[in-house]
C-alpha cells in the first residue's frame, strides 16, 4: 500500500502548501512490526503522529484483559489526535500488520500554534470527524444485528480507503483475524466466522487472506444498512459511491 500524506488523505483540510507548512519537508518516521504496541513519549502530549501506511487498531481493555475495539486507523488518520487537544491517550493501540508512522515533535506544533493558529483548527476539524467515526461504532454495535454489523464495518472499510483512493470498489486489503472482527464487533469469533460463511454463501462478499473481494456492493451495503455521511466526504466522492450502490440488488428473503 502506498504511502499516504494529509494533503491526500484530507485534501479538503490539507491542501499540499498548508500540509508542508505543517509537516516541513521530511517528517521523521517510526516503522512498526505487526502487533507492535503504539507508545509514544508520556503516551500524548508529546507532539502529533499520524498513519503514512498500514493500519493501527483502538482497544480498551476490561480488567481481566478482554479488548474491544473501538476503532481503526487507515493510512493518513492521526493515531493521537486526543493526546495532541487532551494531554494523554485514554486508549491502547497497536499495529495490525507492517505499518510506518510519522510525526511532528511538540516544539514544532508550539511554532506552528504562534505563527499558523489556524492550521491547528484543521487538526481540531480532523478530530470532529474522528469523533463522529466513534459515534457511529457505538451505533452500529449498539443497535445492528450480528451480518448487518459484519457488513456494515466491511462498508465502512471499504469507504474510507475507497475516498483515499487506496483499493478499487470491489477489493479492499484489510489485515484482520477473524478474532478482531469479533473485537470489532462485540461478538465471539465463532458468531464472526458464521456471519462472513453467510456472506459468502449468499454471493455478497468473501474474506480471505486478509482481503476482502466485494461481489455485490448493493447488497453490501444494504445487508449492513450502511450510509456514509458520518464521514463529511466531498460531495462528488458521495455522489460517485451512492451511484455504486444504488444499482439493482439480489432479493434475498433472509433478514440482516
Amino acid at each position: 500500500m502506498a504511502e499516504m500524506t494529509l494533503d491526500r488523505a484530507w485534501p479538503a483540510l490539507f491542501p499540499l502548501a498548508d500540509m508542508q507548512r505543517l509537516c516541513g519537508p521530511d517528517p521523521p518516521a517510526v516503522l512498526l512490526r505487526p502487533r507492535q504496541k503504539l507508545a509514544f513519549d508520556g503516551d500524548g502530549g508529546a507532539g502529533l503522529h499520524w498513519l503514512s501506511s498500514g493500519f493501527v487498531g483502538q482497544y480498551r481493555l476490561e480488567r481481566l484483559g478482554r479488548r474491544q475495539c473501538v476503532g481503526i486507523h487507515l493510512p493518513g488518520d492521526c493515531v493521537d489526535l486526543a493526546g495532541l487537544f487532551l494531554g494523554r491517550i485514554d486508549h491502547h493501540a497497536e499495529a495490525l500488520g507492517p505499518a510506518e508512522v510519522r510525526g511532528l515533535p511538540r516544539e514544532r506544533l508550539q511554532v506552528i500554534e504562534a505563527e499558523e493558529p489556524w492550521l491547528l483548527e484543521t487538526l481540531w476539524r480532523a478530530s470532529m470527524i474522528e469523533a463522529a467515526i466513534n459515534r457511529y461504532w457505538v451505533y452500529r454495535i449498539g443497535r445492528l444485528g450480528g451480518r448487518a454489523r459484519i457488513a456494515n464495518f466491511l462498508c465502512e472499510m471499504l469507504v474510507r480507503l475507497y475516498a483515499r483512493g487506496l483499493c478499487t470498489f470491489d477489493r479492499f486489503e484489510l489485515p484482520l483475524t477473524q478474532t478482531d472482527l469479533a473485537e470489532v464487533s462485540g461478538m465471539t469469533a465463532v458468531h464472526v466466522n458464521r456471519m462472513l460463511s453467510e456472506l459468502r454463501d449468499e454471493g455478497t462478499c468473501t474474506f480471505t487472506q486478509g482481503a476482502v473481494r466485494i461481489a455485490n456492493p448493493p447488497e453490501l451495503f444494504h445487508t449492513g444498512q450502511y450510509w456514509w455521511d458520518y464521514l463529511y466526504l466531498d460531495p462528488e466522492l458521495h455522489g460517485e459511491i451512492s451511484e455504486r450502490v444504488a444499482a439493482p440488488r439480489r432479493t434475498s428473503s433472509r433478514g440482516a
